[in-house]
């Protein structure tokens, strides 16, 4: 179901596990990073988050939607201060990404990958603050 809040696809990456739980690496000996399952609230056609006896309704999916927040190098969130470069805003999402989780995003334009710095999860969604790979070097002219 399509809301203009959230046009774009979102796709977290954890890294691949054998069977002895140790990372599996290409043959380059880069390790192999395979999309998470995410856990989600499901919504209604009004998009209001559905509940059940036991809290809300959930769903497992791979991939997201999402939409732009912010774009900028600073961010202050509830007193603290960190450099991010995208806050971006999903659909209730139950599922902790840990600070330095790869996530892949498309927008309309482009697709590209980012890190996770910060998530936050509330009534009406969830925010992620994210960092992409050479974006600080870029800026700062290194």
């Amino acid at each position: 179901m399509y809301n203009p809040r959230w046009p774009h696809t979102l796709t977290v990456y954890s890294e691949a596990l054998d069977e002895r739980g140790r990372p599996v690496t290409d043959a380059d000996g880069n390790p192999v990073q395979t999309p998470m399952t995410l856990t989600r609230v499901r919504y209604d056609s009004k998009w209001n988050p559905i509940r059940t006896a036991s809290g809300f309704a959930t769903e497992e999916v791979t991939e997201l939607p999402w939409g732009y927040r912010t774009s900028t190098g600073g961010i202050k969130d509830s007193g603290e201060v960190f450099a991010a470069d995208y806050k971006i805003s999903t659909p209730m999402m139950l599922t902790h990404l840990p600070e330095g989780t790869l996530v892949t995003l498309t927008d309309y334009d482009n697709t590209f990958t980012a890190v996770v710095k910060k998530q936050t999860t509330y009534n009406w969604g969830t925010n992620i603050w994210l960092d992409v790979p050479g974006n600080r070097d870029e800026l700062q002219g290194d």
